[in-house]
């Protein structure tokens, strides 16, 4: 009788480790998940900040604005449903909701490209092209999601294309130039050429800035070629420099 007890309570006691062991993974894995969640929704939020700080520097449009405030507002709503008392997210949600309203209050407006101007230092102009290259992958995000509406996402993705036409070229024309003042006409020559191509298979719909390019390239291509074209005359007019005695001696001996 009192062995079968101890049986007994061996399996009741075998039951309650199983189960709080089951209850105790099952915690573990509902963490698990509250944690993946909360490092997706922050790295929405700051991939889309990052974007945004570089408005300052880039003709973004009110519509981008708005898109953007949302995706972060979106990011924290989903990590608020993860983490309700979570008081750094409720504030930075008050701040985001009051910038969207401020932004829907404001007049829509695009900033012309034109006013964008690239700047002269390369961490700088890598800064942007990074950020280009995200805003391209976000605006394709949100559009999918239903979140931009079509014909938004075709005039702001094709206003980001825009701007990394006028970078390119621009970098290219400007390293262009260096090579020129450094005389390394070969690499100013390749340069320009890559500048004209580029201009030619992007640059068609900026129609201002790519004939105004294109007269400048064609100006430093021109000067290029009288330089090589000088420098050709130079060594052609050189008179020749008489060999010495060693030069003689060793010399390839002619086969008669």
């Amino acid at each position: 009788m009192s062995f079968t007890l101890v049986i007994l309570l061996l399996g009741a006691l075998l039951l309650l480790v199983i189960g709080i062991n089951l209850i105790q993974h099952h915690k573990e894995q509902v963490e698990n998940v509250k944690r993946q969640e909360m490092a997706k929704q922050r790295a929405i939020i700051e991939e889309t900040e990052q974007i945004l700080s570089m408005a300052p520097a880039l003709p973004f449009s009110t519509v981008l604005l708005t898109t953007l405030n949302q995706r972060i507002l979106e990011a924290l709503d989903a990590a608020l449903a993860v983490d309700a008392r979570n008081t750094d997210l409720n504030r930075r949600k008050t701040d985001i909701q009051a910038q969207i309203a401020l932004l829907k209050k404001s007049e829509e407006r695009a900033p012309a490209l034109e006013s964008f101007v690239v700047p002269n230092n390369e961490k700088q102009v890598l800064a942007i092209v990074q950020t280009l290259k995200r805003l391209k992958a976000v605006l394709r995000n949100e559009h999918n999601k239903s979140r931009l509406a079509h014909e938004r996402y075709v005039e702001e993705n094709h206003r980001v294309d825009l701007l990394q036409v006028r970078i390119n070229a621009t970098v290219l024309f400007e390293r262009a130039r260096l090579a020129m003042q450094n005389d390394q006409m070969g690499s100013a020559k390749q340069l320009l050429s890559k500048l004209v191509a580029t201009l030619n298979t992007h640059g068609g719909a900026d129609h201002l800035f790519k004939d105004t390019m294109m007269e400048r390239a064609n100006d430093l291509l021109s000067e290029v070629d009288r330089r090589q074209n000088a420098n050709l005359h130079q060594v052609a007019d050189k008179p020749e420099v008489p060999k010495d005695d060693l030069d003689q001696l060793f010399q390839p001996k002619k086969k008669w």
